[in-house]
């Protein structure tokens, strides 16, 4: 079931917000809706990235599979 969360702008902000979904011809809700996925993403990557940092065998180890990956493709 679909959550329904309200943010409380100030003036300032409701403005700017409304002035960036206009220029993108988008509606208030789905200017925002994009920038919360990105902010979501941007989190994720990082924290991936944490996770890899921290696991240099688990990097070892993907780049060996994508490199007998390619090899076994190039050989089609």
């Amino acid at each position: 079931m679909a959550r329904t969360i309200t943010l409380r702008l100030s003036d300032s902000a409701y403005e700017a917000v409304k002035r960036h979904a206009e220029t993108d011809e988008q509606s208030m809700n789905s200017w925002i809706e994009g920038l919360l996925d990105a902010e979501d993403m941007r989190r994720r990557c990082s924290a991936h990235d944490r996770y890899l940092a921290d696991r240099p065998e688990a990097v070892t180890f993907t780049e060996a599979w994508a490199d007998r990956n390619l090899d076994e493709l190039s050989s089609r």
